[in-house]
């Protein structure tokens, strides 16, 4: 079975047996990006989730002046392209590669499938993703929160 290095590094795949993994393995492409690579731009069509192997990743806007305006990074070991796999929808942000990065993919088209041949699978997956996006909000919320006093304090 291939891609173990993706299973043992990201937690939504917490949970899976072999038989799992190596049904999930048969979704995953390998793909490679040189530094400052755009990934996917803010406005395109969304649906995929990478996996970073390797590498830095920046999440960033474009501003009304059309500069590139980094908010996030994404190191080794976490996943991007969370929300439009789950919901489908435009990224609403760009991704450039900081370094040479390599990455997993899967497509949601073809996730969704097993949604019917494997419900049991798709439920453990998706219930991983929950977690994950409850510790991305938990940590927005903090930075929310420090943001807000720090301005408020300074009056």
């Amino acid at each position: 079975m291939g891609f173990n290095e993706v299973f043992g590094q990201f937690g939504i795949f917490d949970g899976l047996d072999d038989a799992d993994k190596a049904l999930l393995s048969s979704l995953f492409e390998r793909k490679n990006y040189g530094i400052n690579d755009v990934i996917y731009n803010e406005g395109e069509k969304g649906g995929t989730l990478y996996f970073l192997l390797k590498g830095k990743v920046r999440i960033c806007r474009l501003t009304q002046d059309g500069d590139i305006l980094p908010y996030a990074s994404i190191k080794q070991g976490e996943s991007f392209g969370l929300m439009s796999f789950i919901d489908g929808t435009d990224h609403t942000a760009m991704t450039i590669a900081d370094k040479d990065i390599e990455v997993v993919k899967m497509e949601k088209s073809d996730f969704d499938k097993l949604i019917t041949a494997n419900p049991a699978l798709t439920a453990k997956v998706y219930r991983n993703i929950g977690i994950q996006l409850c510790e991305i909000i938990r940590d927005m919320n903090k930075q929310y929160m420090d943001l807000s006093s720090y301005m408020f304090k300074r009056g």
